[in-house]
């Protein structure tokens, strides 16, 4: 049988995600200031839609007076299409849960960062939705914090850029690719994906699709190698 998850192991887990977001938060509080948001809507964005990446394409597409809606819902849409397999990805760990349970947690606080620590942890640990819950609340405290304290302090980091803030987002991905490392074809998968989205960004109109473009590549490339190759273990 195995070990049950605590709150201890939750905080523990969450901590380095909880820095690492809030200074992201702190990033995104910046450029929704400049980009002519109150606080109070910035914040609340944050607190409603809990999404770095779709909230940061808006903040990029944000023009006051004449806001393109479809282009921003539809991109971010395209964005967040792998929500669809993360949340399948997890259904496997969560059957016996009631969805009058497991459709409001998902629903807010299944993020990449979540649904990584719930794949390594289910993997030796009983699965806990409690845990996913506690893990994903203390994250989404610190990407809310942040962003409420970016509104605040925006005019005072012109760029923010030269701090290296901008590099936390990056930072916490690679985290997470070294939490999930299971094999040494992952590393095809990843250098795959980051050579097609490279070449793709620069098609015009693709932009953040390529993101999303390159994954979908990478991992049909990997998942037609010969099986004896695609699950080589790590050295």
């Amino acid at each position: 049988m195995k070990p049950r998850l605590t709150f201890k192991d939750a905080a523990q887990d969450a901590l380095p995600i909880v820095v690492s977001g809030f200074m992201f938060g702190l990033v995104f509080g910046v450029l929704a200031s400049k980009a002519g948001l109150s606080p109070l809507a910035a914040t609340l964005m944050s607190a409603l839609v809990f999404a770095g990446a779709s909230q940061f394409i808006a903040i990029e597409q944000w023009q006051p007076g004449h806001l393109p809606v479809m282009a921003i819902v539809l991109t971010t849409l395209l964005v967040n299409l792998r929500h669809l397999l993360m949340s399948l990805s997890l259904r496997q760990w969560f059957a016996r849960e009631p969805k009058r349970r497991l459709s409001p947690a998902f629903a807010l606080l299944l993020i990449d960062e979540t649904w990584a620590l719930a794949e390594h942890r289910f993997k030796h640990y009983a699965p806990s939705l409690r845990y996913f819950v506690q893990a994903g609340l203390l994250i989404y405290v610190g990407w809310v914090g942040g962003t409420l304290l970016g509104t605040q302090i925006g005019n005072q980091i012109p760029r923010p850029a030269d701090y290296g803030l901008d590099f936390t987002f990056v930072a916490m991905f690679l985290s997470l690719m070294v939490l999930l490392w299971q094999r040494s074809m992952d590393f095809a998968t990843w250098g795959i994906s980051g050579v097609v989205a490279f070449f793709v960004a620069q098609l015009p109109g693709i932009g953040q699709a390529s993101v999303v473009i390159a994954a979908i590549v990478a991992s049909a490339l990997v998942a037609a190698l010969p099986v004896s190759h695609a699950m080589e273990e790590p050295t």
